[in-house]
């Protein structure tokens, strides 16, 4: 029997519930046996890493944050490969584990998809994998006051996500405007990210004084 795998390859910095939101989105509804958060140690298209925490201490966060869901699992398989963390090189891996027993998704972020022509072996990823997109969160400028919603989304080849010779799927998820900038931001003012982030992950951010300002562990 194929098993479908949904990989969430990221930074994970630091890992939030809209990140969970995602995953169990797609879990759902594209029927996905186990979704595997992949921790990217060194991301190849990151500008700088000023902001980058240590990839051991996120990807010990993601452990802690999926701990809980028995169709989520947290891979380290970035972390123990040098070089540039490419994720062709990740489902290569993974292909290699699961030979032919696997279908494999890749959960995407609507920004990251259309990159996808400029990633390193991108002809690869787009043979093996069928992408899910979730839709960027936007502010519509014209609401007062600003209230977030999702972009629309067409099916015609002219949409935003269409990829020449690409499996597109666009998962449904509720709307949420939390993103690991902001977590880290409210963390460098010394406000509280209950909620925003998993109990497990809350408890790790307080105890490390991850992000905080004039710690080690900020970087």
């Amino acid at each position: 029997m194929v098993q479908n795998l949904g990989l969430f390859c990221g930074t994970f910095n630091p890992i939030h519930l809209g990140h969970l939101l995602i995953a169990e989105s797609a879990r759902d509804q594209f029927k996905l046996d186990k979704v595997v958060f992949v921790t990217s140690a060194r991301p190849p298209h990151r500008r700088s890493e000023s902001d980058l925490l240590d990839a051991q201490c996120r990807y010990d966060m993601v452990k802690a944050a999926v701990a809980d869901n028995e169709y989520f699992e947290a891979s380290r398989i970035e972390l123990d490969r040098s070089g540039p963390s490419y994720t062709a090189e990740t489902v290569m891996h993974i292909r290699r584990t699961y030979d032919k027993g696997v279908s494999l998704n890749l959960i995407l972020g609507g920004d990251n998809i259309r990159h996808i022509k400029e990633w390193y072996n991108a002809d690869y990823l787009i043979e093996q994998c069928r992408f899910l997109v979730a839709p960027r969160l936007v502010y519509e400028r014209s609401l007062v006051p600003k209230a977030p919603v999702l972009e629309t989304i067409h099916e015609q080849p002219h949409s935003r996500y269409y990829i020449e010779g690409a499996r597109v799927g666009i998962i449904d998820f509720p709307a949420t405007s939390i993103s690991s900038s902001a977590v880290r931001k409210r963390l460098t003012e010394g406000r509280s990210v209950l909620y925003m982030v998993p109990t497990a992950v809350n408890e790790i951010l307080i105890e490390k004084k991850f992000y905080t300002r004039g710690t080690a562990s900020s970087v």
